[in-house]
């Protein structure tokens, strides 16, 4: 489910950078270079918000 979510904001994440580059001339390599921060990025939120949710196993204890 991590990636999953990782591949639908690189997607929206690219689709801004096209929009920055069409309107304000950004080039490629700086579109690739804030790509691969924003990705890191949210993939280490992700990885931090996935790491304070239960797990299948702590949710059945009780039973």
């Amino acid at each position: 489910m991590k990636y999953v979510m990782i591949g639908a904001f690189a997607l929206i994440y690219s689709t801004l950078l096209d929009y920055l580059r069409d309107n304000y001339g950004l080039n490629y390599i700086a579109k690739l270079l804030i790509l691969a921060i924003l990705v890191g990025i949210t993939y280490k939120i992700i990885e931090k918000i996935g790491g304070k949710l239960p797990t299948n196993s702590e949710n059945n204890e009780h039973l």
